[in-house]
């Protein structure tokens, strides 16, 4: 599994959704997202929602889910990952450690696999 290069800068990432509302909905009650705008593309409202490190997750209606994961950042993977099966998403990983943190994954509302990574340095261990 490859993870994007991890930066200070800046960073969107879109993610198709069937149902913008519910995705919404999911992304912010789900993994705690804040919604930070809407931004107009194509005549369709699209939602800005910021994860707690900065980085952006930008919801766009399609038909299709994503075909590569989507990597949304926690400051806490066992937590997001107790929350998550508490409320019957089904998980198909539990937590495990990987070169870039604890991570598990998921599909969403819109069939999206997701991959929760809780980035870890572990250059000291």
């Amino acid at each position: 599994m490859l993870f994007p290069m991890m930066t200070d800068e800046l960073n969107y990432q879109v993610i198709f959704v069937r149902d913008i509302s519910l995705a919404t909905a999911f992304f912010m009650e789900q993994l705690d997202l804040k919604k930070e705008e809407d931004l107009l593309v194509a005549g369709i409202n699209c939602p800005v929602l910021k994860m707690f490190n900065g980085h952006r997750l930008m919801l766009v209606k399609h038909f299709e889910p994503e075909t590569e994961p989507t990597v949304i950042y926690t400051d806490d993977c066992l937590r997001d990952f107790c929350k998550l099966k508490r409320q019957g998403i089904e998980m198909f990983s539990m937590p495990m450690y990987r070169t870039k943190g604890l991570s598990c994954e998921f599909f969403d509302p819109s069939g999206n696999h997701i991959l929760l990574l809780e980035e870890r340095d572990y250059t000291d261990a």
